[in-house]
């Protein structure tokens, strides 16, 4: 709360300037309070700074210019807006001409003309702003899906990492079991190839057949014998 209290005293206002403050350029509404720029009253009761006015020189030396208002695209004089203003154009600017017997309803008409068309601006610079809002809320409406969406999928990446580590142990034990059992098959053969090789050797020899001598068949004679 002190803070606050102390940040706000720090805020000068501008008496002076906050009366001047609808002094704007007809076109691209820089103030001129902010004296960032030159700003021109036109003959077409338009305010125009220099960045936005065609200026054109006058027919003989020492005439003075012409300009291209932005707004109604007249070719009119104009005078800078600044102290050196001739009377009956400073008096346009007068912040309470009735005070000081002026032709109050000419310059309440241009000031009213002016205001309304700050106003319009800042009414559309309010509707932009408000877009911009709506926009942002949305962005980060997106962002937050995006974020929770990359998350779960970070922690679907860590859970396959996981898996894929825990198969490619599966396959080194099958490989190892695998590889073991291949061993196993090859000392057997190996060993039933030794025992059949020492059968082989220790075998009894062959036996030769010999001839058997058989019985004559003569002509049966019967008799008692």
């Amino acid at each position: 709360m002190i803070a606050e209290n102390s940040a706000k005293s720090t805020v000068n206002i501008d008496a002076t300037k906050a009366k001047k403050i609808w002094i704007h350029c007809n076109s691209c509404f820089e103030h001129y309070v902010n004296e960032k720029a030159v700003i021109f009253l036109l003959a077409c009761q338009h305010v125009i700074c220099e960045k936005c006015v065609t200026a054109s020189l006058g027919r003989i030396p020492g005439d003075a210019p012409t300009y291209v208002c932005p707004i109604c695209q007249k070719m009119v004089r104009g005078r800078q807006v600044n102290n050196a203003l001739p009377s009956n154009l400073k008096g346009m600017f007068h912040p309470a001409p009735w005070h000081d017997g002026l032709q109050h309803d000419l310059i309440d008409s241009f000031q009213r003309a002016n205001f309304r068309n700050l106003e319009k601006f800042i009414l559309k610079k309010e509707k932009e702003e408000q877009k911009l809002d709506k926009d942002l809320l949305l962005a980060r409406g997106v962002c937050q899906k995006q974020y929770l969406e990359q998350h779960r999928l970070r922690r679907m990446l860590r859970e396959l990492k996981f898996r894929v580590r825990k198969i490619s142990q599966q396959v080194k034990i099958k490989k190892r079991k695998l590889a073991q059992f291949r061993r196993a098959q090859r000392s057997i053969s190996v060993s039933k190839k030794k025992a059949e090789t020492q059968i082989t050797k220790h075998s009894l020899p062959e036996v030769k057949s010999v001839p058997i001598t058989s019985f004559v068949h003569h002509n049966n004679y019967s008799f008692d014998l």
